[in-house]
């Protein structure tokens, strides 16, 4: 995808590269990767880099036992790109909302079994957990047409993967592949067209705080929705 806007922090993807990220930041990382040429390229640049930087850093040698392993492992049979994508594509896993069927990232292909039942929040918004080591919230939110989530900020840093179709705030059009990062710096009212519904993953590690009018009484059980 060619119209990305928004992308992980350079330090984000070197916390990738170097394994240094939660299991569900991963998650995220990889499922934007998945849909973003940009930061592929990035990520290959950083993993060369730190590559040649582990070449020129003195090691001890191999024991005979760590050997005869790597050297099992370098003669294992690879299965062909071509194959391993056919295999991929006769495998495929979904996820359904609203009579309608949207294709898992690849990084959950294989765990639907981690994905709980669909379940309503205010403003026409459908939300699926998914679960996953940590404190963080990961959730899958779908906005029907013609929905809105009330103004808020936020006590931590939300991040939103667009995986299909488009949401707007105050700020921005996000589309598929856009990676929104959202901290308590930051207000804003999400919402989608009459003629456009929104499927998004999303990684919370506190609770929303609304801002505005009547949702703002919702604020004591935000707990309720930090799940």
């Amino acid at each position: 995808m060619t119209d990305i806007r928004f992308h992980p922090t350079d330090d984000t993807l070197a916390c990738y590269t170097a394994g240094d990220l939660d299991s569900a930041s991963s998650i995220m990382l990889s499922a934007h990767l998945e849909m973003c040429s940009h930061c592929r390229t990035r990520v290959d640049t950083l993993e060369n880099t730190q590559a040649q930087q582990l070449a020129l850093t003195p090691s001890e040698p191999l024991s005979d036992e760590l050997n005869n392993l790597l050297g099992t492992i370098l003669c294992h049979q690879e299965i062909p790109q071509e194959e391993a994508l056919d295999s991929d594509k006769a495998t495929e896993a979904h996820i359904e909302v609203n009579s309608k069927t949207f294709r898992l990232p690849r990084v959950l292909q294989r765990h639907e079994d981690q994905i709980g039942p669909w379940s309503r929040l205010p403003g026409n918004i459908k939300r699926a957990n998914v679960s996953t080591s940590g404190h963080s919230k990961m959730n899958f939110i779908y906005m029907d047409c013609n929905s809105s989530l009330p103004q808020h900020t936020h006590q931590g840093q939300e991040i939103t993967l667009v995986l299909a179709g488009e949401f707007m705030d105050e700020h921005a059009t996000y589309k598929p592949g856009d990676f929104i990062i959202q901290t308590p710096k930051h207000q804003h009212s999400p919402k989608t067209r009459e003629d456009q519904d929104c499927l998004c993953l999303t990684l919370l590690d506190a609770p929303l705080h609304f801002t505005s009018g009547l949702a703002t009484l919702l604020n004591p059980f935000s707990q309720l929705f930090f799940r």
